[in-house]
């Protein structure tokens, strides 16, 4: 099938908004279903080489989340973007119909998973996280997550050249890409700034201002679906300490390391992570 296009996303109405998703893949219900969450600064169109990968192996639902892609802007004043995010996914489970779906999250939306297979334990089979984290912030029981300096990083950035700043801070090639060219480096960088120029200020704001302050610990035990954590070693965002936490906290989970890979790893190395998720899909 063609890559995702916003132009081809489906709606679904939800409190205060609407929700775009865009389906691919196999249509024989003896398929797996694959949801597919991604993360920030991104859109589903970020997926294009596990939909290239999945789509004759999976039926393939997309989701973007509000403020992001084709889905509408977050409500103004939203408090709780986290919990916004997961209803939002249920909602579409829900209307879609799905039926033991495996559910995958990158970094900020591997913690929306984490906390929607936490609060939803049975609309979910098996789930899957690249890079995500309970706690986002760094505090004396927690070494894992962003101190204050490296919050006001971003949030000054923003705060001095809008959705640019933000975007170059979250996107600097000397945090980021450092496992691929810099030609590969600069066709990605490229790619994902689009795609953070579309969400837009607020919405990556409510990741720094909101999500980030979520400590989702106490959820972790809740969580019963088989869990396939996986950890890029080289990446700066998500400390490889916070995969082995939720190794050791979510019941039935396993850990796989990515050795030499950089945050945004399903893209920089999608074969490794695309057979990860093909055997642990399989098994």
């Amino acid at each position: 099938m063609p890559p995702l296009s916003l132009d081809h996303a489906r709606f679904l109405d939800v409190p205060d908004g609407r929700i775009a998703y865009y389906e691919t893949g196999s249509t024989d219900p003896a398929k797996p279903v694959i949801v597919w969450v991604h993360g920030l600064p991104l859109d589903s169109r970020s997926w294009a080489a596990q939909q290239e990968y999945f789509d004759g192996r999976a039926h393939n639902v997309f989701l973007d989340l509000r403020g992001y892609g084709a889905s509408s802007k977050l409500p103004p004043g939203t408090a709780g973007v986290t919990t916004l995010y997961v209803e939002d996914i249920a909602a579409l489970l829900r209307h879609l119909r799905l039926t033991d779906p495996m559910l995958v999250g990158f970094a900020s939306a591997g913690h929306v998973a984490l906390r929607f297979a936490a609060r939803y334990p049975t609309l979910v089979s098996k789930l899957a996280v690249l890079n995500a984290s309970p706690k986002f912030r760094r505090s004396p029981d927690w070494p894992h997550g962003f101190d204050d300096v490296g919050i006001s990083h971003f949030t000054e950035a923003a705060a001095t050249r809008g959705i640019e700043g933000i975007t170059d801070a979250v996107l600097d090639p000397q945090l980021v890409f450092t496992d691929v060219d810099a030609r590969r480096a600069a066709e990605l960088g490229s790619w994902f700034g689009d795609m953070s120029r579309t969400a837009g200020l607020d919405t990556l704001l409510g990741f720094f201002d909101d999500i980030s302050l979520d400590d989702d610990r106490g959820l972790l035990p809740d969580i019963t679906a088989p869990t396939l954590l996986m950890s890029s070693t080289a990446g700066q965002e998500v400390p490889s300490g916070a995969a082995l936490y939720l190794r050791n906290t979510i019941p039935n989970a396993r850990l796989a390391e990515l050795p030499g890979a950089d945050h945004f790893a399903f893209a920089t190395h999608p074969a490794l992570f695309n057979q990860l998720l093909e055997a642990f899909l399989a098994g």
